[in-house]
């Protein structure tokens, strides 16, 4: 599979997109971040791709998979988690980066090291274009 990386000059992070959702994927763009967007059987073809091809701290944003598979991402400094399940709790706990939880479980800001927690009420276009700002001032505040 081909990747496209939308890549901003300047940008201070590389952004690995697991199952893109458009408000994110615009605003992250809009913010000048390189974003890499991917679904879960491609991730590790595209993070590979990416990293070969861009030289920036990396991010993951994703649900419950970005999570999981953390621990494996070289120059990580962050994952951004959406409605992340009790599933993910071990995963969290062993975390090095600050995750930032999008909804999911409160369990899993308790269990990780550094943990920051939005509660969106709904999943309406102006809930998610919030949570998609917050998602980007946190990448560019550890980037």
């Amino acid at each position: 599979m081909r990747f496209t990386l939308k890549v901003q000059r300047d940008a201070r992070a590389l952004v690995i997109l697991i199952r893109p959702a458009r408000p994110m994927l615009d605003v992250l763009i809009a913010e000048g971040f390189v974003v890499c967007p991917c679904d879960v059987d491609d991730f590790d073809e595209a993070l590979r791709y990416a990293q070969t091809h861009v030289a920036l701290p990396t991010f993951l944003v994703g649900g419950d998979f970005a999570v999981t598979v953390a621990e494996k991402v070289p120059n990580l400094r962050g994952v951004v988690a959406w409605s992340a399940t009790d599933a993910v709790i071990g995963a969290a706990s062993r975390l090095d980066v600050p995750l930032l939880l999008i909804g999911g479980s409160a369990a899993i800001a308790s269990a990780a090291r550094d943990a920051s927690r939005l509660i969106i009420e709904s999943d309406h276009e102006r809930e998610m274009l919030l949570a998609a700002s917050v998602t980007a001032r946190f990448i560019g505040a550890y980037a």
